[in-house]
């Protein structure tokens, strides 16, 4: 009997690693498919965002801090680009799918743009589908970063 439990114990363990096989770095490059500022760069598995955080910084053709106060600027100024992502701290990427597609944000104070996300959870990207402020959260301490690029 122990030993069948420990065998099923362990088919469960393994059946859970290969779904858990695509890396952090592949999930993220599959994210950032088409977004030619991050094409073919090399980023690293512990903390692959602070990688891509440090290669918006020098592509991106502007970077605006996201607050409160600043979100409407921001999203007037997101019509003049072609591609826009969002980094929040070191556990969150958004980019902007849609930026026509909006939905009014009582916590933001304006209307935000659909988008898609990566979430880190306990070392695993989950994917989110939803208007940015759904992803990114409510303005707080936290750094929101839009990076802005063409």
């Amino acid at each position: 009997m122990k030993t069948m439990l420990l065998l099923a114990m362990v088919m469960f363990f393994n059946l859970n690693l290969v779904g858990q096989s695509t890396s952090k770095v592949e999930t993220l490059t599959t994210f950032l498919d088409g977004i030619t500022a991050f094409q073919e760069a090399d980023f690293s598995e512990a903390e692959p965002l602070a990688d891509i955080k440090i290669l918006a910084d020098t592509k991106a053709a502007k970077k605006i801090v996201l607050t409160k106060e600043s979100i409407q600027t921001a999203l007037d100024e997101l019509a003049n680009y072609n591609k826009a992502i969002i980094i929040v701290g070191n556990h969150t990427i958004v980019k902007i799918t849609d930026h026509k597609n909006c939905k009014a944000s009582g916590a933001w104070g304006a209307f935000m743009p659909f988008g898609k996300g990566l979430i880190q959870k306990a070392g695993v990207f989950e994917p989110s589908e939803d208007y940015i402020n759904n992803i990114i959260g409510i303005p707080d301490g936290q750094e929101r970063i839009l990076y802005l690029l063409n």
